[in-house]
Protein backbone atom coordinates (compact mmCIF):
# COMPACT_ATOMS: atom_id res chain seq x y z
CA UNK A 1 0.00 0.00 0.00
CA UNK A 2 1.01 3.77 -0.57
CA UNK A 3 2.51 6.27 1.93
CA UNK A 4 0.33 7.87 4.16
CA UNK A 5 1.52 11.02 2.24
CA UNK A 6 0.37 9.76 -1.06
CA UNK A 7 -3.33 9.38 0.45
CA UNK A 8 -2.83 12.70 1.05
CA UNK A 9 -2.35 13.78 -1.83
CA UNK A 10 -5.25 10.88 -3.32
CA UNK A 11 -7.67 12.40 -0.87
CA UNK A 12 -7.11 16.07 -1.67
CA UNK A 13 -6.75 15.01 -5.77
CA UNK A 14 -10.30 13.56 -5.37
CA UNK A 15 -11.71 16.65 -2.76
CA UNK A 16 -11.93 19.04 -6.06
CA UNK A 17 -12.25 16.79 -8.62
CA UNK A 18 -15.69 18.32 -9.73
CA UNK A 19 -13.84 22.19 -10.20
CA UNK A 20 -11.16 19.83 -12.69
CA UNK A 21 -8.83 21.58 -10.76
CA UNK A 22 -7.10 20.55 -7.23
CA UNK A 23 -7.49 23.70 -4.69
CA UNK A 24 -7.29 22.23 -1.08
CA UNK A 25 -5.54 19.77 1.07
CA UNK A 26 -5.42 19.19 4.65
CA UNK A 27 -3.31 21.38 6.47
CA UNK A 28 -0.63 19.60 8.63
CA UNK A 29 -1.01 20.63 12.19
CA UNK A 30 1.94 20.56 14.73
CA UNK A 31 2.38 19.07 18.32
CA UNK A 32 0.56 22.20 19.76
CA UNK A 33 -2.47 21.95 17.55
CA UNK A 34 -1.89 25.25 15.57
CA UNK A 35 -1.69 24.67 11.70
CA UNK A 36 2.22 24.56 10.65
CA UNK A 37 1.54 24.33 6.76
CA UNK A 38 3.58 26.00 4.84
CA UNK A 39 1.82 28.70 2.79
CA UNK A 40 3.69 29.58 -0.87
CA UNK A 41 4.74 32.94 -1.75
CA UNK A 42 4.55 33.19 -5.38
CA UNK A 43 1.44 34.08 -6.78
CA UNK A 44 -1.01 31.77 -9.07
CA UNK A 45 -3.52 32.77 -11.78
CA UNK A 46 -6.18 31.53 -9.57
CA UNK A 47 -7.10 32.59 -5.94
CA UNK A 48 -6.00 29.93 -3.42
CA UNK A 49 -7.90 28.36 -0.90
CA UNK A 50 -6.54 29.34 2.76
CA UNK A 51 -6.01 25.39 3.12
CA UNK A 52 -4.46 24.78 -0.33
CA UNK A 53 -0.52 23.56 -0.19
CA UNK A 54 1.13 25.55 -2.85
CA UNK A 55 5.14 25.76 -3.56
CA UNK A 56 7.54 27.44 -1.33
CA UNK A 57 8.72 29.54 -3.95
CA UNK A 58 9.95 33.40 -2.86
CA UNK A 59 7.35 35.53 -4.61
CA UNK A 60 10.53 37.68 -5.82
CA UNK A 61 12.25 34.81 -7.98
CA UNK A 62 13.80 36.04 -11.39
CA UNK A 63 16.12 34.38 -13.34
CA UNK A 64 16.58 37.19 -16.15
CA UNK A 65 15.32 34.80 -18.80
CA UNK A 66 17.08 31.72 -18.02
CA UNK A 67 17.39 29.05 -20.34
CA UNK A 68 16.16 25.75 -19.36
CA UNK A 69 16.99 22.83 -21.95
CA UNK A 70 14.85 19.57 -21.57
CA UNK A 71 15.64 16.54 -22.81
CA UNK A 72 12.59 14.25 -23.56
CA UNK A 73 11.84 11.27 -26.41
CA UNK A 74 9.11 10.13 -28.45
CA UNK A 75 10.24 8.37 -31.03
CA UNK A 76 8.66 4.49 -30.06
CA UNK A 77 6.78 5.81 -27.00
CA UNK A 78 3.73 7.71 -27.10
CA UNK A 79 3.43 8.28 -23.31
CA UNK A 80 6.46 10.10 -23.59
CA UNK A 81 5.18 12.63 -25.53
CA UNK A 82 2.46 13.21 -22.93
CA UNK A 83 5.44 14.98 -20.68
CA UNK A 84 5.19 18.44 -22.79
CA UNK A 85 2.77 19.47 -25.73
CA UNK A 86 5.35 22.42 -26.91
CA UNK A 87 3.49 23.21 -30.21
CA UNK A 88 1.00 25.19 -28.85
CA UNK A 89 -1.57 24.56 -31.59
CA UNK A 90 -4.14 24.18 -28.98
CA UNK A 91 -5.79 21.27 -31.09
CA UNK A 92 -8.87 20.93 -28.49
CA UNK A 93 -7.22 17.72 -26.47
CA UNK A 94 -7.56 18.84 -23.14
CA UNK A 95 -4.07 17.88 -21.53
CA UNK A 96 -1.67 18.86 -24.62
CA UNK A 97 -3.76 22.48 -23.76
CA UNK A 98 -3.07 21.86 -20.37
CA UNK A 99 0.53 21.02 -20.71
CA UNK A 100 1.06 23.92 -23.16
CA UNK A 101 -0.48 26.10 -20.74
CA UNK A 102 1.87 24.53 -17.63
CA UNK A 103 4.50 25.56 -19.65
CA UNK A 104 3.49 29.30 -20.31
CA UNK A 105 3.23 29.37 -16.82
CA UNK A 106 6.08 28.16 -14.82
CA UNK A 107 7.72 30.37 -17.60
CA UNK A 108 6.08 34.04 -16.84
CA UNK A 109 6.31 33.13 -13.13
CA UNK A 110 10.20 32.66 -13.13
CA UNK A 111 11.07 34.31 -15.97
CA UNK A 112 13.03 31.09 -17.33
CA UNK A 113 12.98 30.25 -21.21
CA UNK A 114 11.87 26.08 -21.40
CA UNK A 115 13.35 24.82 -24.06
CA UNK A 116 12.20 21.38 -24.82
CA UNK A 117 14.95 18.88 -27.20
CA UNK A 118 13.39 15.85 -28.53
CA UNK A 119 16.36 13.65 -30.48
CA UNK A 120 14.46 11.28 -31.97
CA UNK A 121 15.74 8.60 -30.06
CA UNK A 122 13.89 5.36 -29.71
CA UNK A 123 12.99 4.03 -26.32
CA UNK A 124 14.84 1.48 -26.43
CA UNK A 125 18.18 3.47 -27.10
CA UNK A 126 17.70 5.80 -24.61
CA UNK A 127 19.63 4.63 -21.96
CA UNK A 128 23.12 4.49 -24.31
CA UNK A 129 22.45 8.00 -25.69
CA UNK A 130 22.48 9.47 -22.51
CA UNK A 131 25.40 7.61 -21.34
CA UNK A 132 27.28 9.10 -24.31
CA UNK A 133 26.41 11.96 -23.70
CA UNK A 134 27.64 12.34 -20.59
CA UNK A 135 30.22 10.64 -20.39
CA UNK A 136 31.55 13.08 -22.58
CA UNK A 137 30.77 15.96 -20.50
CA UNK A 138 28.04 17.08 -22.72
CA UNK A 139 26.05 20.14 -20.62
CA UNK A 140 23.58 20.74 -23.32
CA UNK A 141 20.97 19.72 -21.20
CA UNK A 142 20.23 20.61 -17.85
CA UNK A 143 17.03 18.13 -17.01
CA UNK A 144 16.78 14.49 -18.60
CA UNK A 145 13.53 12.85 -18.35
CA UNK A 146 14.41 9.04 -18.31
CA UNK A 147 12.78 5.60 -19.07
CA UNK A 148 13.10 3.82 -16.06
CA UNK A 149 14.02 0.07 -17.30
CA UNK A 150 17.14 1.25 -18.72
CA UNK A 151 17.80 3.88 -17.82
CA UNK A 152 17.98 4.22 -13.82
CA UNK A 153 20.53 1.55 -13.88
CA UNK A 154 22.97 4.50 -15.15
CA UNK A 155 23.01 5.61 -11.40
CA UNK A 156 25.61 3.45 -10.55
CA UNK A 157 27.99 4.98 -13.58
CA UNK A 158 27.99 8.93 -11.80
CA UNK A 159 25.43 9.81 -14.67
CA UNK A 160 23.37 11.56 -12.23
CA UNK A 161 23.46 14.65 -9.60
CA UNK A 162 21.91 13.73 -6.25
CA UNK A 163 18.64 15.75 -6.24
CA UNK A 164 18.87 15.43 -2.27
CA UNK A 165 19.46 18.78 -1.60
CA UNK A 166 18.03 20.60 -4.42
CA UNK A 167 16.64 23.90 -4.17
CA UNK A 168 12.84 24.18 -3.73
CA UNK A 169 11.85 20.55 -4.50
CA UNK A 170 10.30 19.57 -1.26
CA UNK A 171 9.43 15.74 -2.24
CA UNK A 172 6.23 15.70 0.75
CA UNK A 173 4.60 17.57 -1.25
CA UNK A 174 1.60 16.33 -2.92
CA UNK A 175 2.51 16.84 -6.37
CA UNK A 176 5.29 14.37 -6.03
CA UNK A 177 5.03 10.51 -5.15
CA UNK A 178 7.09 10.36 -2.06
CA UNK A 179 6.46 6.77 -1.76
CA UNK A 180 8.31 6.00 -5.36
CA UNK A 181 10.74 8.36 -5.44
CA UNK A 182 11.97 6.36 -1.91
CA UNK A 183 11.58 3.03 -3.77
CA UNK A 184 13.47 4.11 -6.46
CA UNK A 185 16.03 5.14 -4.76
CA UNK A 186 18.94 3.28 -2.15
CA UNK A 187 19.62 5.55 1.15
CA UNK A 188 18.09 8.11 2.94
CA UNK A 189 20.65 10.32 1.77
CA UNK A 190 20.17 9.49 -1.46
CA UNK A 191 17.77 10.97 -4.06
CA UNK A 192 18.64 10.77 -7.88
CA UNK A 193 14.97 10.77 -9.35
CA UNK A 194 12.07 12.37 -9.38
CA UNK A 195 8.56 11.59 -10.27
CA UNK A 196 4.89 12.41 -9.78
CA UNK A 197 2.56 14.49 -11.65
CA UNK A 198 4.93 16.39 -13.46
CA UNK A 199 4.26 13.86 -15.77
CA UNK A 200 0.79 12.12 -16.14
CA UNK A 201 3.10 9.15 -17.24
CA UNK A 202 2.85 7.43 -14.05
CA UNK A 203 -0.92 7.19 -13.85
CA UNK A 204 -1.22 6.24 -18.02
CA UNK A 205 1.45 2.88 -16.65
CA UNK A 206 -0.91 1.36 -13.81
CA UNK A 207 -1.67 -2.11 -14.47
CA UNK A 208 -5.25 -2.86 -14.75
CA UNK A 209 -7.90 -4.97 -16.72
CA UNK A 210 -11.17 -4.67 -18.99
CA UNK A 211 -14.20 -6.46 -19.27
CA UNK A 212 -16.52 -6.79 -21.95
CA UNK A 213 -19.99 -5.80 -19.86
CA UNK A 214 -21.91 -7.76 -23.36
CA UNK A 215 -20.15 -10.83 -22.25
CA UNK A 216 -20.00 -10.78 -18.82
CA UNK A 217 -23.93 -9.76 -19.19
CA UNK A 218 -24.94 -12.64 -21.31
CA UNK A 219 -23.15 -15.06 -18.63
CA UNK A 220 -23.45 -13.85 -14.77
CA UNK A 221 -26.18 -10.62 -15.55
CA UNK A 222 -25.54 -7.30 -14.56
CA UNK A 223 -22.37 -6.03 -14.91
CA UNK A 224 -22.43 -4.02 -11.58
CA UNK A 225 -21.92 -6.89 -9.99
CA UNK A 226 -18.56 -7.50 -11.01
CA UNK A 227 -17.81 -3.96 -9.64
CA UNK A 228 -19.05 -4.74 -6.34
CA UNK A 229 -17.01 -7.75 -5.93
CA UNK A 230 -14.24 -5.84 -6.87
CA UNK A 231 -15.19 -2.98 -4.17
CA UNK A 232 -16.01 -5.66 -1.66
CA UNK A 233 -12.03 -6.89 -1.63
CA UNK A 234 -13.12 -10.20 -3.14
CA UNK A 235 -11.75 -10.13 -6.80
CA UNK A 236 -9.52 -12.78 -6.15
CA UNK A 237 -6.92 -15.14 -8.93
CA UNK A 238 -9.31 -17.84 -8.48
CA UNK A 239 -12.40 -15.99 -9.08
CA UNK A 240 -10.62 -15.02 -12.55
CA UNK A 241 -9.11 -18.25 -13.39
CA UNK A 242 -13.70 -19.86 -13.12
CA UNK A 243 -14.45 -16.90 -14.94
CA UNK A 244 -11.72 -17.08 -18.01
CA UNK A 245 -12.51 -21.00 -18.04
CA UNK A 246 -16.58 -20.54 -18.37
CA UNK A 247 -16.84 -18.24 -20.76
CA UNK A 248 -14.27 -20.31 -22.78
CA UNK A 249 -16.03 -21.09 -26.67
CA UNK A 250 -15.08 -22.77 -29.78
CA UNK A 251 -16.94 -20.37 -31.98
CA UNK A 252 -15.75 -22.12 -35.21
CA UNK A 253 -15.99 -25.29 -34.11
CA UNK A 254 -13.08 -26.78 -35.07
CA UNK A 255 -12.63 -28.79 -31.70
CA UNK A 256 -9.44 -27.20 -30.34
CA UNK A 257 -8.32 -23.96 -29.18
CA UNK A 258 -7.22 -21.25 -31.55
CA UNK A 259 -7.34 -17.44 -31.86
CA UNK A 260 -10.61 -17.65 -33.37
CA UNK A 261 -12.53 -18.47 -30.25
CA UNK A 262 -13.93 -16.78 -27.58
CA UNK A 263 -11.69 -16.22 -24.43
CA UNK A 264 -12.00 -15.55 -20.89
CA UNK A 265 -8.84 -13.76 -20.52
CA UNK A 266 -6.08 -12.07 -23.14
CA UNK A 267 -2.78 -10.91 -22.06
CA UNK A 268 0.83 -11.41 -22.95
CA UNK A 269 3.14 -13.18 -21.02
CA UNK A 270 5.94 -10.44 -19.69
CA UNK A 271 4.56 -6.78 -18.74
CA UNK A 272 0.95 -8.47 -17.99
CA UNK A 273 2.53 -10.94 -15.75
CA UNK A 274 4.27 -8.34 -14.05
CA UNK A 275 0.73 -6.93 -13.37
CA UNK A 276 -1.16 -10.17 -11.72
CA UNK A 277 2.44 -10.76 -10.12
CA UNK A 278 2.17 -7.31 -7.99
CA UNK A 279 -1.35 -7.44 -7.49
CA UNK A 280 -1.36 -10.89 -5.48
CA UNK A 281 0.82 -8.89 -2.80
CA UNK A 282 3.80 -9.92 -3.50
CA UNK A 283 6.75 -8.52 -2.89
CA UNK A 284 11.02 -9.07 -3.86
CA UNK A 285 12.49 -6.56 -1.76
CA UNK A 286 11.51 -4.68 1.72
CA UNK A 287 13.81 -1.81 3.55
CA UNK A 288 15.72 -1.38 6.48
CA UNK A 289 16.10 1.32 9.28
CA UNK A 290 18.91 2.53 6.78
CA UNK A 291 16.21 2.65 4.18
CA UNK A 292 18.73 -0.21 2.30
CA UNK A 293 16.65 -3.11 0.76
CA UNK A 294 16.67 -7.19 0.79
CA UNK A 295 15.10 -10.03 -0.24
CA UNK A 296 12.13 -11.32 0.62
CA UNK A 297 10.82 -13.22 -1.84
CA UNK A 298 11.53 -16.46 -1.23
CA UNK A 299 8.03 -17.58 1.08
CA UNK A 300 5.18 -19.59 0.58
CA UNK A 301 2.85 -17.13 -0.52
CA UNK A 302 5.30 -16.21 -3.59
CA UNK A 303 5.36 -19.92 -4.63
CA UNK A 304 1.44 -20.73 -4.39
CA UNK A 305 0.81 -17.53 -6.23
CA UNK A 306 2.95 -18.30 -9.38
CA UNK A 307 1.95 -21.29 -8.88
CA UNK A 308 -2.23 -20.19 -9.46
CA UNK A 309 -1.01 -17.49 -12.17
CA UNK A 310 0.30 -20.30 -14.02
CA UNK A 311 -2.51 -22.61 -13.92
CA UNK A 312 -4.41 -19.76 -15.40
CA UNK A 313 -2.04 -19.41 -18.14
CA UNK A 314 -1.62 -23.14 -19.04
CA UNK A 315 -3.91 -25.10 -17.49
CA UNK A 316 -7.29 -23.17 -18.57
CA UNK A 317 -8.68 -23.05 -22.22
CA UNK A 318 -10.29 -19.56 -21.39
CA UNK A 319 -6.64 -17.96 -21.47
CA UNK A 320 -4.75 -16.84 -24.58
CA UNK A 321 -1.55 -15.77 -24.48
CA UNK A 322 -1.26 -13.30 -27.36
CA UNK A 323 0.63 -9.87 -28.52
CA UNK A 324 -0.90 -6.89 -26.82
CA UNK A 325 -1.73 -5.14 -30.76
CA UNK A 326 -3.82 -9.08 -31.70
CA UNK A 327 -5.19 -9.23 -27.92
CA UNK A 328 -6.28 -5.47 -28.10
CA UNK A 329 -7.91 -6.33 -31.56
CA UNK A 330 -9.63 -9.28 -30.42
CA UNK A 331 -10.75 -7.51 -27.44
CA UNK A 332 -11.89 -4.42 -29.44
CA UNK A 333 -14.31 -7.16 -31.59
CA UNK A 334 -15.55 -8.76 -28.68
CA UNK A 335 -13.99 -11.92 -28.40
CA UNK A 336 -12.83 -12.18 -25.13
CA UNK A 337 -14.56 -11.04 -21.53
CA UNK A 338 -11.15 -10.15 -19.72
CA UNK A 339 -8.45 -8.43 -21.48
CA UNK A 340 -4.57 -7.26 -19.02
CA UNK A 341 -3.38 -4.12 -19.96
CA UNK A 342 -2.25 -0.82 -18.62
CA UNK A 343 -4.53 2.81 -18.06
CA UNK A 344 -3.15 3.98 -20.94
CA UNK A 345 -4.64 0.57 -23.26
CA UNK A 346 -7.81 1.99 -22.44
CA UNK A 347 -6.89 5.17 -25.51
CA UNK A 348 -6.46 2.22 -27.76
CA UNK A 349 -10.23 1.27 -27.05
CA UNK A 350 -12.13 4.37 -27.19
CA UNK A 351 -13.63 3.11 -30.64
CA UNK A 352 -14.83 -0.30 -28.98
CA UNK A 353 -18.53 -0.74 -29.91
CA UNK A 354 -19.65 -2.67 -27.03
CA UNK A 355 -19.17 -1.23 -23.62
CA UNK A 356 -15.95 -2.48 -21.31
CA UNK A 357 -15.51 -1.76 -17.58
CA UNK A 358 -11.94 -1.20 -15.66
CA UNK A 359 -10.83 -3.07 -12.77
CA UNK A 360 -7.88 -4.11 -10.95
CA UNK A 361 -5.73 -7.21 -11.25
CA UNK A 362 -6.76 -9.43 -8.85
CA UNK A 363 -5.68 -10.48 -4.89
CA UNK A 364 -4.29 -13.16 -4.50
CA UNK A 365 -6.92 -14.57 -1.72
CA UNK A 366 -9.55 -12.27 0.43
CA UNK A 367 -7.66 -12.42 3.04
CA UNK A 368 -5.09 -9.75 1.16
CA UNK A 369 -5.51 -6.28 2.58
CA UNK A 370 -5.66 -4.21 -0.54
CA UNK A 371 -5.43 -4.22 -4.21
CA UNK A 372 -1.85 -3.70 -5.54
CA UNK A 373 -1.30 -1.86 -8.97
CA UNK A 374 2.30 -2.29 -10.47
CA UNK A 375 3.10 0.95 -12.52
CA UNK A 376 4.32 -0.37 -16.29
CA UNK A 377 8.47 -0.35 -16.25
CA UNK A 378 8.21 2.10 -19.33
CA UNK A 379 7.27 5.26 -16.67
CA UNK A 380 9.25 8.15 -16.88
CA UNK A 381 11.92 9.45 -14.21
CA UNK A 382 13.30 13.02 -14.03
CA UNK A 383 16.67 13.63 -13.18
CA UNK A 384 19.74 15.86 -14.00
CA UNK A 385 23.16 15.04 -15.40
CA UNK A 386 25.82 14.81 -13.08
CA UNK A 387 27.37 17.96 -15.11
CA UNK A 388 24.61 20.47 -14.32
CA UNK A 389 26.89 23.43 -12.99
CA UNK A 390 26.03 24.78 -10.38
CA UNK A 391 24.82 27.54 -10.58
CA UNK A 392 21.65 26.37 -12.33
CA UNK A 393 20.56 24.19 -9.61
CA UNK A 394 17.95 26.94 -8.41
CA UNK A 395 16.43 27.49 -11.35
CA UNK A 396 16.15 23.88 -12.09
CA UNK A 397 14.90 23.10 -8.57
CA UNK A 398 12.08 26.25 -9.02
CA UNK A 399 11.36 25.26 -12.12
CA UNK A 400 10.73 21.47 -11.09
CA UNK A 401 8.76 22.58 -7.93
CA UNK A 402 6.46 24.26 -9.82
CA UNK A 403 6.53 22.37 -12.70
CA UNK A 404 4.85 19.46 -10.22
CA UNK A 405 2.89 21.99 -8.96
CA UNK A 406 1.10 23.76 -12.21
CA UNK A 407 0.96 19.59 -13.33
CA UNK A 408 -0.72 18.68 -10.18
CA UNK A 409 -3.43 21.69 -10.27
CA UNK A 410 -4.20 21.68 -13.87
CA UNK A 411 -2.43 18.80 -16.61
CA UNK A 412 -3.38 15.77 -14.03
CA UNK A 413 -7.03 16.63 -13.63
CA UNK A 414 -7.53 17.17 -17.26
CA UNK A 415 -6.26 13.84 -17.68
CA UNK A 416 -7.63 12.19 -14.55
CA UNK A 417 -11.08 13.88 -14.21
CA UNK A 418 -12.19 15.09 -18.17
CA UNK A 419 -10.09 12.60 -20.66
CA UNK A 420 -9.47 8.91 -18.46
CA UNK A 421 -12.57 9.72 -16.26
CA UNK A 422 -14.79 10.44 -19.64
CA UNK A 423 -13.29 9.88 -22.93
CA UNK A 424 -11.79 6.41 -22.00
CA UNK A 425 -14.66 5.00 -19.55
CA UNK A 426 -18.13 4.10 -20.30
CA UNK A 427 -19.42 4.51 -16.54
CA UNK A 428 -19.18 6.15 -13.19
CA UNK A 429 -17.92 3.01 -11.73
CA UNK A 430 -15.10 2.15 -13.82
CA UNK A 431 -14.27 6.40 -12.01
CA UNK A 432 -14.41 4.60 -9.24
CA UNK A 433 -12.03 1.97 -9.99
CA UNK A 434 -9.62 4.35 -11.30
CA UNK A 435 -9.80 6.29 -7.88
CA UNK A 436 -8.91 3.01 -6.62
CA UNK A 437 -6.30 1.77 -8.73
CA UNK A 438 -4.69 5.50 -8.23
CA UNK A 439 -4.55 4.90 -4.62
CA UNK A 440 -2.74 1.56 -4.97
CA UNK A 441 0.16 1.85 -7.30
CA UNK A 442 3.35 0.43 -6.46
CA UNK A 443 6.92 -0.62 -7.71
CA UNK A 444 9.47 -2.38 -6.42
CA UNK A 445 12.90 -1.57 -6.32
CA UNK A 446 13.73 -5.35 -7.98
CA UNK A 447 11.57 -4.23 -10.91
CA UNK A 448 13.19 -0.97 -11.30
CA UNK A 449 16.83 -2.20 -11.30
CA UNK A 450 15.79 -5.52 -13.35
CA UNK A 451 19.71 -7.15 -13.63
CA UNK A 452 21.01 -5.64 -10.24
CA UNK A 453 18.80 -8.50 -8.70
CA UNK A 454 19.43 -11.07 -10.85
CA UNK A 455 16.01 -10.39 -12.71
CA UNK A 456 14.36 -11.86 -9.60
CA UNK A 457 11.69 -8.40 -9.75
CA UNK A 458 10.52 -10.13 -13.50
CA UNK A 459 10.46 -13.61 -11.84
CA UNK A 460 7.13 -13.92 -12.92
CA UNK A 461 7.10 -13.19 -16.21
CA UNK A 462 10.05 -15.11 -16.79
CA UNK A 463 8.86 -18.39 -14.90
CA UNK A 464 5.49 -18.06 -16.58
CA UNK A 465 7.39 -17.60 -20.21
CA UNK A 466 9.35 -20.17 -19.53
CA UNK A 467 6.67 -22.24 -18.45
CA UNK A 468 7.96 -23.44 -15.14
CA UNK A 469 5.76 -23.70 -11.88
CA UNK A 470 8.38 -24.55 -9.96
CA UNK A 471 9.18 -21.49 -7.17
CA UNK A 472 11.52 -23.17 -4.94
CA UNK A 473 13.73 -24.78 -7.59
CA UNK A 474 13.88 -21.72 -9.48
CA UNK A 475 14.73 -19.32 -6.66
CA UNK A 476 17.24 -21.84 -4.78
CA UNK A 477 19.24 -21.32 -8.37
CA UNK A 478 19.45 -18.02 -8.63
CA UNK A 479 19.61 -16.73 -4.81
CA UNK A 480 23.54 -16.15 -4.61
CA UNK A 481 23.84 -14.61 -7.94
CA UNK A 482 21.20 -12.28 -6.79
CA UNK A 483 22.35 -11.39 -3.36
CA UNK A 484 25.65 -10.57 -5.15
CA UNK A 485 24.07 -8.61 -7.94
CA UNK A 486 22.02 -6.65 -5.04
CA UNK A 487 25.06 -5.85 -2.76
CA UNK A 488 26.79 -4.62 -6.41
CA UNK A 489 24.33 -1.84 -6.50
CA UNK A 490 23.90 -1.47 -3.14
CA UNK A 491 27.81 -0.52 -2.95
CA UNK A 492 27.54 1.59 -5.72
CA UNK A 493 25.29 3.78 -4.72
CA UNK A 494 26.63 4.21 -1.39
CA UNK A 495 29.71 5.08 -2.89
CA UNK A 496 27.68 7.88 -5.10
CA UNK A 497 27.39 9.57 -1.35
Amino acid sequence: MNSIALKRFFAAFLAAATAVSIAACSARTGSDGTDDTKQATIDTSEAADETEVTPDLPSNLNFNGEQINIWYFTKNSDAAERFVDIEGDLNGDVVDEALYNRNLRVEEKLNVDLVFTDPGVYSSDVGNHLRSMVMTGDTTYDIYNIIQWNSAILVTEGMYRNLIDLPYVDVEKPWWSEYYIKEVNIGKNNRYFLCGDISIDMIRCIGCMYFNKVIYNDYYGDPDELYRLVLDGKWTLDKLHNYTKEVYADLNTNDRVDQDDQFGLLLNNYNNIDILFYAAGLRVTARDEDDIPYLVLNNERTASAIEAIYNLCYDNQGTWIGDPANNNLAFNNGYSLFLMGFLYTSEQLRNMQQDYGIIPAPKFDEAQKDYAAVVHDIAILVCLPQSVPNEKLEPIGAVLELMGYESYKTVTPAYYEIAMKTKYTRDALSSQIIDLLHDSYMTDIAYVFGDSFYRFGYIGREMIANKQNNFASYYSKREKAALKNMEKLIEAYQALG
